[in-house]
């Protein structure tokens, strides 16, 4: 595996939580296919959604210049600032990253549309913004793990945030779901039974939106169906209730009720479709349908706010989907720490995952790609 780049995601969001694009990286040095993978991707109308800022990754990066599609902003550190000029010639977005202790501040710099002011775990964000304040361009902060760095943030101005805090379990946790969220979870358990529609269509009808949304999933671009489904009867027919049960994971994961649920959904579809491209090649026809749930309600902790050992107790999942969410083990275990390791830092974890299933830096940026497509067309 050595030279070879994976991409790595990190979602951006507006000041109002709002999901507004990603950050792309690559690991290793000097990497440039993953980003070609990429380009390729937004060419064929497979684009991640919203804004895609990409990092500079010194000398090499310079011959994808005049390769880069529209909509991709590139970030590149105060050292290559005599790069930004050359960028807008080819009217590419630029931004350059701004961190403490940071002394030189070349003309060039002012160009650029965006800075990038880059956090340290506990800084302040008005310290670093200090630094930067005689560069014009829109603020985007990085490294955000905290409420009130996120708050700081929107204090002075800033345009879009960068980092984990949203999906932290913040308040004190929920002891028990919401009546919506109940209802939801009886629809799953119903359907993993394979129960008469009669029974099903009695808890849609105590919840009118709650059916309306789930039809409208159904409906979605995401699931590509040549025909309209109308009534849940019809979505059984068509469907099956295996592949009912997908869209009931992801009507829970719109269950939640921080500011940042409708991103934490959007980032649960990815996951989900992820970990069921990655298990395609991997786990038998049989078990394949608990791929994507497996991948959605990974994120169920931070969507409803509760730690995952009290969710599992109220899903009734089997004893492989119950492994893979608690301990990342089992059947499922190996392919979601895989689809999580594409949306942390560079750690290596990514290397090793896919190591362990002996696929390839190109294998899973394609299938992550796919995944972030798919979560896109889901959301529009």
């Amino acid at each position: 595996m050595m030279g070879e780049g994976f991409l790595l995601r990190t979602p951006l969001l507006g000041k109002d939580s709002r999901f507004a694009g990603y950050l792309m990286a690559a690991t290793g040095t000097g990497n440039t296919a993953p980003y070609r993978q990429l380009f390729a991707a937004i060419g064929a109308d497979k684009s991640p959604g919203g804004l895609c800022v990409i990092e500079d990754t010194g000398a090499p990066f310079d011959e994808l210049t005049e390769e880069i599609p529209q909509g991709v902003t590139v970030s590149l550190p105060p050292s290559r600032a005599s790069r930004i000029g050359i960028l807008k010639q080819h009217h590419v977005g630029t931004c350059v990253r701004v961190h403490s202790g940071l002394t030189d501040f070349p003309a060039d710099l002012s160009a650029a549309e965006y800075v990038w002011l880059g956090l340290r775990v506990n800084e302040s964000v008005k310290s670093v913004a200090k630094l930067s304040q005689r560069l014009p361009g829109k603020r985007i902060v990085g490294g955000v793990s905290t409420r009130d760095q996120f708050d700081d943030g929107r204090e002075i101005g800033a345009h879009l945030f960068e980092g984990d805090w949203y999906r932290r379990i913040t308040t004190a946790p929920q002891k028990s779901v919401t009546p919506g969220q109940a209802s939801v979870l009886e629809l799953i358990n119903l359907a993993r039974t394979e129960a008469p529609p009669a029974q099903i269509e009695q808890v849609l009808k105590r919840d009118a939106t709650l059916s309306f949304r789930l039809l409208r999933y159904i409906n979605s671009a995401g699931f590509g169906l040549s025909c309209e489904i109308q009534s849940f009867r019809h979505a059984v027919s068509i469907l099956g209730y295996q592949n009912l049960g997908r869209w009931l994971a992801l009507l829970l994961a719109t269950s939640g009720h921080t500011s940042a649920a409708p991103v934490l959904m959007r980032e649960a579809a990815a996951r989900g479709r992820l970990t069921e491209l990655v298990g395609e090649s991997f786990i038998a026809a049989e078990e394949r349908d608990n791929l994507f749930i497996v991948g959605v309600f990974s994120m169920l902790p931070s969507i409803l706010q509760m730690p995952m050992d009290q969710l599992v107790g109220q899903l009734n999942l089997s004893e492989s989907v119950n492994d893979a969410l608690t301990a990342r083990s089992g059947l499922y275990g190996p392919i979601l720490k895989l689809a999580e390791s594409v949306e942390v830092p560079e750690s290596g974890a990514l290397e090793q995952a896919a190591g362990n299933m002996q696929l390839s830096a190109a294998q899973v940026n394609r299938l992550h790609l796919e995944a972030l497509a798919w979560a896109n067309k889901l959301a529009a």
